[in-house]
């Protein structure tokens, strides 16, 4: 064999082993990945992503595209093959586990929270009613001198404020001598009746000195001297600051009239202007704070004891009236505050926010009645604050709501049911109303293109 054929031989033997060498790696690689795939799929606990099926693992973890947990894919699938609504209540809506991961449905039991609340007003210091008196003249006659002499003089009880003299003062003053004269010559006489007859004069004629606001002390001085008082000194019944004064020295007043106005300023009356649309909130015995510019960060604390029944035409505001104790004398009358009034204070049942649906003609919430199923139900809502609805009708303690992902569990439950979408109207939560009933239909499901393949 010459040397050109021999090359030829040697080229084709070459070329057969590497088509086998090719053929068999192909072959090992073949079998390889199939088989490997197939045990992988054959177990128990392959976790796939539901956005991504293309991945798949053999413990759980995160999806490296999305982020997303990976759910177990025989579970997934049997969940989803099962995802039957023939045995579901008319109201009812089903999710399997990755309808739940899709919408991000999040649940939170229902619990007793305390909601409370305060609205501001302004006011003023007005001197309180019921601590205000008169000092007035006890008999006519003419001042002769005033001991207090001009406004915001603060004054005592048993002060002397003026001084007084009078005409019938001084004739009842002589009257009064005289019973006491008479009465101490009967005496010895012992004439019972006529002593007694004696004794009723002198009772008499002290009794309309002490009305005229004679002492017991200057009453008993003028029957041991038996001389009369030319003026007498009228004293203040009340403490306080004298307000008004209305006379002064040399003035002739009828009997009664009022010589200064006094009032005790260790309590006041705080007025707090209320708009018409806020009066609904305000009731008496709530709690008011107090505070003033004169007095940073200084709170005085009160109740409200009486809401004026008629509104101011002028202003178109109710004045609110609460007593505030005022032992320091720091509130001054006519002085502007600021009124915080603690408008409810309430304990009851609570969702958060996101859990409710509002429609405009009623309110709802999706009920967890078991994993991945969903009742709606009517709830009759409360106050709002710090993210949380008052419940006041729907809901029992312990029951778990949907907090987050209550829109798409509605529009599957809308989509399930065949019902309008519009309003909400045709959510019925009373599955013994035969009138509407709809059937279910399985086919539709708009969450169906999230469902892991």
């Amino acid at each position: 064999m010459d040397n050109n054929n021999q090359n030829i031989l040697k080229k084709l033997l070459i070329g057969v082993l590497i088509l086998v060498v090719v053929l068999a790696g192909g072959y090992f690689g073949y079998t390889y990945l199939f088989k490997n795939k197939s045990s992988i799929s054959s177990q128990s606990g392959v976790y796939t992503c539901p956005m991504h099926p293309q991945i798949i693992s053999d413990h759980p973890g995160q999806c490296p595209i999305c982020g997303m947990d990976l759910v177990l894919k025989t579970k997934a699938g049997e969940e989803d093959s099962d995802h039957d609504l023939s045995n579901l209540d008319l109201n009812e809506v089903k999710l399997s586990p990755s309808q739940q991961i899709l919408a991000n449905v999040q649940t939170e039991k229902v619990k007793f929270r305390q909601f409370s609340g305060a609205m501001d007003f302004n006011g003023y210091i007005k001197i309180n009613e019921k601590n205000t008196a008169h000092i007035s003249t006890p008999v006519m006659g003419k001042i002769v001198k005033m001991y207090v002499n001009f406004e915001g003089q603060n004054v005592r009880a048993g002060q002397p404020v003026f001084e007084l003299y009078s005409p019938d003062l001084v004739s009842t003053q002589k009257e009064y001598i005289l019973a006491l004269n008479n009465y101490d010559r009967i005496k010895q006489s012992l004439n019972e009746f006529a002593i007694a007859q004696a004794k009723s004069l002198v009772d008499a004629s002290r009794y309309r000195l002490k009305q005229w606001e004679l002492t017991n002390s200057q009453l008993d001085e003028i029957e041991r001297t038996r001389e009369m008082l030319e003026t007498i000194k009228v004293y203040s019944k009340y403490s306080g600051v004298i307000t008004k004064k209305y006379a002064q020295d040399g003035h002739w007043p009828m009997a009664g009239e009022i010589i200064y106005d006094v009032a005790n300023l260790s309590s006041v009356w705080v007025m707090a202007n209320v708009y018409e649309s806020d009066v609904q909130y305000i009731k008496t015995g709530q709690n008011a704070e107090i505070t003033s510019g004169s007095y940073p960060g200084e709170v005085f604390n009160a109740k409200i004891n009486f809401v004026d029944p008629v509104f101011d035409a002028q202003s178109r505001t109710l004045q609110v009236r609460i007593d505030v104790s005022n032992k320091g004398g720091k509130l001054k009358p006519d002085m502007y505050v600021k009124v915080k009034i603690n408008t409810f204070f309430t304990q009851n049942l609570a969702v958060p926010k996101n859990a409710v649906l509002r429609t405009g003609k009623m309110d709802m919430v999706y009920v967890e009645k078991e994993k991945g199923v969903y009742e709606p139900r009517t709830v009759k809502l409360g106050y709002e604050q710090d993210g949380y609805y008052e419940i006041l009708s729907g809901l029992k303690e312990g029951e778990t709501v949907v907090s987050t992902g209550g829109f798409l569990i509605d529009s599957e439950s809308q989509i399930q049911q065949g019902f309008s979408s519009s309003g909400h109207e045709g959510h019925n939560t009373n599955s013994n109303n035969t009138d509407e009933q709809l059937k279910i239909n399985p086919g539709q499901d708009i969450m169906k293109d999230m469902k892991t393949k």
